[in-house]
């Protein structure tokens, strides 16, 4: 009698291996999701630090340029202020006016046989006027007095005159005496310039020889 059960060692289904089981859509969809939105956030965040970053150079630039632009302007300003004063400076200087040059040099060149009573200046047409009235002993000393603001030693004086001249109850001549002064007598500057420097006016000789002299009247 024949056994009618057949045992198969063949399975009706499949075996199913480790490797081959399947990860759940839901779960690559949400781990894509979240990497999609970290991507997103970092783009976000990267565009608006970068904004942020352009603002504050944009700032930066703008303070600088002010601070520069103050820095220069007060640099400026303050040179400017320098500048004019320099310059005032140099005007009241060079427009600064004395008068004991003059009288140092008339102390030099006038011989003691003269003497001068009054002593009057102004500015007029030619420049420096000085009128004078003063008294000298005879004639011969206003002629020697006069030739020696003729020479060198007068070199600063110019139009030199002596009018008005008469004799009074002592015998002793009175005159008058005018002339132009040299401009650079009187400026402060200049003799700035002669400070410490040697005089080398030549000493008056009262025994020089008399001449004419065609300002004499």
């Amino acid at each position: 009698m024949e056994n009618s059960f057949q045992t198969s060692f063949i399975p009706k289904k499949p075996i199913v291996s480790n490797s081959s089981i399947k990860v759940p859509k839901s779960f690559l969809s949400l781990i894509t999701s979240f990497f999609l939105i970290v991507s997103i956030l970092a783009s976000i965040g990267l565009f608006l630090y970068k904004t942020y970053l352009n603002k504050q150079i944009i700032s930066l630039s703008v303070s600088l340029a002010q601070a520069r632009g103050g820095f220069e302007k007060d640099t400026i300003d303050e040179l400017a202020l320098f500048d004019k004063r320099i310059t005032s400076a140099q005007n009241i200087l060079n427009n600064h006016i004395v008068l004991s040059p003059l009288f140092s040099l008339l102390n030099k060149i006038t011989i003691p046989s003269v003497q001068y009573t009054s002593f009057n200046e102004q500015v007029d047409d030619t420049g420096f006027l000085v009128q004078i009235k003063g008294v000298a002993k005879d004639y011969r000393s206003i002629i020697l007095q006069s030739n020696i603001f003729s020479g060198p030693e007068g070199s600063s004086f110019k139009n030199v005159l002596f009018y008005d001249l008469f004799k009074d109850k002592s015998n002793n001549i009175n005159f008058s005496l005018k002339f132009n002064v040299n401009p650079e007598i009187h400026s402060y500057k200049e003799n700035l310039k002669k400070v410490g420097s040697t005089n080398n006016t030549p000493p008056i000789d009262i025994n020089t020889p008399l001449t004419d002299n065609n300002n004499t009247q």
